[in-house]
C-alpha cells in the first residue's frame, strides 16, 4: 500500500501571522480568585480569558520549561461552552486543559499534535466543557518537557452565527510574529 494522506480539518492560519506580540497582563492571584468564584456561581459579566500567575509546583509537576510560561484562565457563562484547538506549528504542540491553578490541579484534556506540521490539536471537532472555569498551558513538545509558548488573547474575536466567544493565540519562536503554533476558541450561545 502506498503512502496515505490522513485528512486534517481546515485552519487558516494566514490571519494570525504579523501579529504584534502583547503578553496577557498577569491579574493578581485575590483577582483570580474573585473572579473564578463568580464564574462558578455563574456570573456571566465576568467571562473572558485572564493571564494568571501558574503555580509553581503545577509547572514541575507538569515538566513546563521556559521563559513564556503563561497560563491562561477562561471564565466561561456556563457549562456547554466549546473549545477547539488548531495548530500549523513545525514542532509538536502541547496543551493543558486543567481544572484550576494549584500543584493538584486535575488534567482535564491534554492535547497534543499528532505530528509536526499538522492543524489538529485535540479532538478534531473540539470538546464541549461541562464547567465555566478552565485554565490552558500551551507548549512546545521537546523531548521530556514542554517548552512554554509566548501567548495572547484575542477578546475582539467572534465566531459569528449568534455565538459569542474569544480566542487564545499562541507562537513558540522568540521574537517571531506568527501566532499560529495553537489557537484555541471558546464560543458559547449568545
Amino acid at each position: 500500500m502506498g503512502w496515505r494522506r490522513f485528512p486534517v480539518p481546515d485552519f487558516d492560519h494566514r490571519p494570525l501571522k504579523g501579529l504584534d506580540y502583547a503578553p496577557p497582563e498577569v491579574i493578581p492571584r485575590d483577582e483570580e480568585t474573585r473572579i473564578v468564584a463568580a464564574a462558578s456561581e455563574g456570573d456571566a459579566s465576568v467571562a473572558g480569558a485572564y493571564g494568571v500567575e501558574p503555580d509553581a509546583a503545577l509547572l514541575e509537576k507538569l515538566s513546563f520549561q521556559g521563559e513564556y510560561r503563561q497560563m491562561i484562565l477562561c471564565a466561561l457563562p456556563g457549562p456547554g461552552a466549546h473549545l477547539l484547538g488548531r495548530s500549523l506549528a513545525w514542532f509538536n504542540q502541547r496543551a493543558y486543559v486543567l481544572d484550576r491553578n494549584a500543584a493538584d490541579a486535575k488534567v482535564l484534556q491534554n492535547w497534543r499534535t499528532p505530528r509536526t506540521h499538522n492543524t489538529r490539536l485535540g479532538p478534531e471537532d473540539g470538546v464541549t466543557l461541562d464547567r465555566a472555569v478552565i485554565y490552558i498551558l500551551s507548549g512546545r513538545i521537546l523531548e521530556d518537557c514542554d517548552y512554554g509558548n509566548r501567548v495572547m488573547i484575542d477578546a475582539k474575536w467572534s465566531p459569528g452565527d449568534g455565538m459569542a466567544g474569544y480566542r487564545i493565540v499562541a507562537g513558540c519562536d522568540k521574537g517571531g510574529d506568527s501566532f499560529h503554533d495553537s489557537c484555541f476558541t471558546l464560543s458559547w450561545a449568545a
